[in-house]
């Protein structure tokens, strides 16, 4: 199968090799799938200074036309060398109808970059490209524990700067959900303890605490919490932010699944919810702990599980309708807030 099992990836986009000329990169965290476009592009022998050897398209235009593609594929450079097609954003269309035709016949001196959200298993172009011997697929998917201690590393050690072990679980907690944003606070950070040797935690909640990733925090909490005044001023607020409604759905849902574990210790351990709580890796931020509490508090374990299935079906439903994401959002968060807020009343 000619998709990249996570401990390969780091070590194909460091050197990437191009026997294979089209290569998918998909996934939920943009940033992440965009980063490794880039540095593949970067270490692709393409002058990407020279318009005639990088070619950009739009995801739709490039399915509008099934051979619009394999035209540009295919196509002399004026000045000789490679050429790079690099084609992002989403469509409705049939984009593997377009990709067909550089399938059957693979450039030479071309390579297919092509920049996708999250495909399930059965997506077609996943499907097809993870077994065809002219494709390669790299999963981009959000950042584990290693993957942001390299960031970190990355962004604040290699600056000189020190982090201590406290301060680490807390700027890690703030990271993550997408690459790009999170290498771009790490970079500010950065800057910010110029000077200085230490980063401490007053300069990650200065710094860090990013304005997007509260409101969305607030979003979550509110929904979670059964306060449905709070939710209908906010999710606006979050939105007009330029947060995605799948990316708001996706806080939900890892939240959702972080109280599902968590319960699950009170129900096997006996535990309460604020020692679970204290116990969690990584840490819940000070500023929303009793918030998760009163969440946990709220939701039995049963009930966790549906609301997981409904937040779960309307991400992926906002993800494959992009005009239509805003309203599935905004009914299965409200939805989540009034069960919420009649569970509080049985107690």
């Amino acid at each position: 199968m000619a998709s990249l099992k996570p401990r390969e990836i780091d070590r194909f986009i460091s050197a990437p090799e191009f026997s294979r000329p089209v290569i998918l990169l998909y996934g939920p965290d943009a940033g992440l799938v965009s980063e490794r476009a880039d540095r593949i592009a970067e270490k692709s022998g393409v002058d990407l200074a020279d318009p005639f050897a990088l070619f950009r398209m739009d995801a739709d235009d490039a399915a509008s036309d099934s051979a619009r593609i394999a035209d540009e594929a295919h196509t002399i450079g004026m000045f000789g060398g490679k050429r790079l097609i690099r084609i992002s954003g989403t469509t409705r269309r049939d984009l593997l109808k377009a990709i067909k035709p550089v399938l059957e016949t693979p450039p030479e001196d071309s390579i297919i970059l092509i920049e996708a959200g999250e495909l399930a298993k059965s997506a077609a172009l996943r499907k097809n490209l993870e077994k065809h011997p002219a494709a390669l697929c790299i999963p981009c998917y959000q950042d584990n524990d290693a993957a942001i201690d390299q960031l970190i590393d990355e962004e604040l050690v290699q600056h000189g700067l020190t982090v201590d072990r406290e301060t680490r679980q807390s700027l890690k907690a703030m990271l993550g959900e997408n690459r790009m944003i999170s290498r771009g606070e790490l970079a500010k950070l950065a800057l910010y303890c110029h000077g200085t040797d230490k980063v401490t935690m007053a300069a990650v909640e200065e710094i860090v605490g990013d304005a997007s990733r509260l409101v969305i925090d607030d979003v979550v909490d509110a929904a979670a919490t059964g306060q449905i005044a709070r939710l209908q001023k906010i999710l606006p607020k979050a939105l007009q932010s330029g947060n995605r409604p799948d990316m708001i759905l996706a806080a939900t849902l890892r939240h959702f699944q972080m109280l599902q574990g968590a319960r699950a210790k009170i129900e096997k351990h006996r535990q309460n919810p604020g020692a679970v709580i204290a116990g969690l890796r990584p840490p819940v931020h000070f500023s929303r702990k009793d918030k998760v509490i009163a969440a946990l508090s709220i939701w039995p374990g049963s009930r966790i599980g549906r609301a997981l299935t409904r937040i779960d079906k309307a991400m992926l439903d906002a993800r494959a309708n992009d005009s239509a994401g805003e309203a599935l959002a905004g009914t299965a968060l409200l939805a989540i807030a009034m069960e919420a807020e009649r569970l509080k009343s049985l107690k």
